[in-house]
């Protein structure tokens, strides 16, 4: 049988008790990879927001490996995460730059055991005797589900309930008739938060009253979102313990309150099973559930869940409408994409927006595509608020779960710029910046040679579509430096790599664009901020409406496709170059041309 690696004197020493920094695990999707990686909190606080991600995938590939690797292998484990201090170590990964996915992947759970009725004070508020004995039932591992994964409220069940758990995990097989002593807690590999859903009509009406179709049922076992080390939380039984459901507090404890401590269920459930590496023991939940309360509080459709042990994370997932029917077959939609029970979230799940001249055309498609994608605020920034206000309701009717806004700025002006960007990352719930999407632009007078080009009318096409970019870039890079993050995508056009005949003012200023946006890419490189553009080639927008046809077909003619490009499709990869996806790529300029350049 292999020593623990946690018990060791060098693990513990590398995650919390002689390092400078606590450290929680994860499983994390990133660059479309899921990785293992430690969390490494810049001050020591397991609240802290500061803090940045050590890939160990070098080292296993998930945490179910990790917790049986031999301790020899810590070395290497303590190498990497003392060296990995900025973005210029390899291993180095942004919190930005990764979505959380569960700790264990339900294919590496062989048992995932619940403990009910064994808080105090969850007896108490029922009137319920203190049990004598544990007692004891199962979830599936398909129930598994992870940080930000929605909990649909099935269409089986009118009673669906919520009950935050703390997470036992198992580092090393414990052998079958294990007596419960002071070596018992070494066979915990780590902690995690657990969300034990429950269809209370199924758990306590229906199926004779077994309790197992009530509580099993795919995504109703969300967890996460760390994995916590038994050497950065040495007593697990003395931790506040709460859920809020869309803000309310809802139960309040602390671990304190467990009547059957880990040791002692660990050594229980020995008696009849042997625990093995991954297995999970959910050991109950305190009091303030729905079903006990008066009047009962079901969990319904646009609630959000918060599920929160101190020391150990916050788990959050959305409640939402059935999406499936019962008899249907195959798997739920939202599990089809993945053997496991992992949904995929957004490409943009939480991230703050602006989009300049998003009233229309372009720009309003990518603000909803944005949207779409899972941001948490898009900001409209355009000079017409007429527009505007219309074009903020059409959104957030289309896409009601992100926060659109309007902010009437002209973006030639560069102290209106200043304060507008200020105002958005103060109404952002995070106070960040974290996507600029550049589409304010003009066409200016076409289809006209250079000596005939006014010099006004070209230093306006200029003053907008160059200055009012450069004023953007200017603007938010304070911002995302402050956070080590941050995309900006600049819509540049295939006429500037080329030149248009007709377009001078337009075609310059777009060349300048990419020129400004490669040495933006470039003195930004290490800083976790990307920096690309976007040449389309002529796109169906009222803007190309405004253009004569004869010029349009010009432009086509021009094209292999032979037809203007679409919204949607440039929508579609300006939000891949605002995701994680994109990460290894800055100061360059994508082309969305129909085949009219291969360079």
């Amino acid at each position: 049988e292999k020593e623990s690696l946690f018990s060791t004197t060098l693990f513990k020493g590398v995650l919390g008790e002689t390092s400078s920094s606590m450290v929680r695990l994860a499983i994390v999707q990133h660059a479309s990879e899921r990785k293992l990686v430690a969390q490494i909190l810049h001050d020591n606080s397991p609240s802290s927001s500061s803090y940045h991600y050590c890939d160990l995938s070098s080292i296993a590939k998930d945490t179910i490996t990790f917790l049986t690797l031999p301790p020899d292998d810590m070395t290497q484990v303590e190498e990497i995460i003392s060296s990995c201090i900025d973005a210029t170590h390899p291993a180095y990964i942004s919190p930005e730059e990764c979505q959380v996915l569960s700790p264990l992947e339900p294919s590496s759970v062989g048992k995932l055991i619940c403990i009910g009725m064994n808080y105090v004070d969850h007896c108490t508020e029922q009137n319920f005797p203190i049990p004598k004995e544990p007692i004891i039932f199962n979830k599936f591992p398909s129930s598994i589900a992870g940080p930000g994964d929605p909990i649909p409220k099935d269409v089986t069940t009118e009673k669906l309930d919520f009950e935050v758990e703390l997470g036992v995990v198992i580092g090393k097989t414990v052998p079958r008739f294990t007596e419960q002593g002071e070596d018992t807690m070494d066979y915990v590999g780590g902690y995690t938060v657990i969300h034990d859903v429950s269809a209370r009509d199924w758990q306590l009406e229906k199926n004779g009253n077994q309790w197992l179709l009530g509580k099993t049922v795919d995504s109703y076992a969300p967890m996460g979102p760390y994995l916590v080390t038994p050497s950065s939380l040495p007593d697990p039984h003395n931790l506040p313990i709460r859920c809020r459901v869309s803000g309310e507090t809802l139960q309040n404890s602390n671990t304190n309150q467990l009547i059957f401590r880990v040791d002692y269920l660990i050594s229980y459930l020995s008696q009849f099973v042997t625990l093995q590496p991954g297995d999970v023991i959910a050991t109950g939940t305190p009091p303030g559930v729905g079903c006990f309360r008066s009047p009962q509080r079901w969990l319904v459709p646009g609630d959000v869940v918060e599920c929160e042990i101190e020391g150990i994370g916050t788990l959050v997932n959305p409640v939402v409408e059935p999406i499936y029917k019962p008899g249907c077959s195959g798997i739920p939609r939202h599990l089809a994409s993945s053997s496991s029970s992992q949904s995929k979230r957004g490409k943009v799940h939480g991230k703050n927006c602006i989009v300049t001249g998003a009233n229309r055309g372009l720009g309003y498609g990518i603000a909803l595509r944005l949207g779409m994608e899972g941001a948490s605020l898009v900001a409209i920034v355009d000079i017409d608020a007429t527009e505007m206000d219309e074009a903020v309701q059409s959104l957030s009717k289309l896409v009601p779960t992100c926060q659109y806004v309007g902010k009437v700025c002209n973006v030639t002006n560069i102290n209106e710029v200043k304060q507008t960007w200020k105002e958005v990352v103060e109404m952002s719930h995070d106070g960040r910046l974290d996507i600029l999407v550049q589409a304010a632009g003009i066409v200016g007078k076409t289809n006209i040679k250079c000596e005939d080009v006014d010099v006004e009318d070209f230093e306006a096409v200029m003053k907008v579509n160059l200055q009012g970019i450069f004023h953007g870039c200017k603007t938010a890079l304070p911002y995302m430096s402050k956070q080590s993050y941050g995309r900006i995508v600049n819509i540049a056009s295939i006429a500037g790599k080329e030149g248009n005949a007709g377009m001078l003012a337009y075609s310059s200023s777009k060349a300048a664009v990419i020129g400004l946006t490669k040495t933006i890419g470039k003195e930004y490189a290490t800083s976790g901020i990307t920096c690309n553009a976007l040449a389309p080639a002529v796109v169906k927008t009222k803007m190309v409406e405004m253009v004569p046809e004869e010029q349009v077909k010009y432009m086509t003619d021009k094209i292999p496709m032979k037809r203007c490009g679409t919204v949607d499709e440039i929508a579609a990869m300006v939000v891949f170059m605002c995701s994680a996806e994109a990460s290894f790529t800055t100061g360059f300029c994508f082309d969305a041309s129909g085949g009219r350049a291969v360079y």
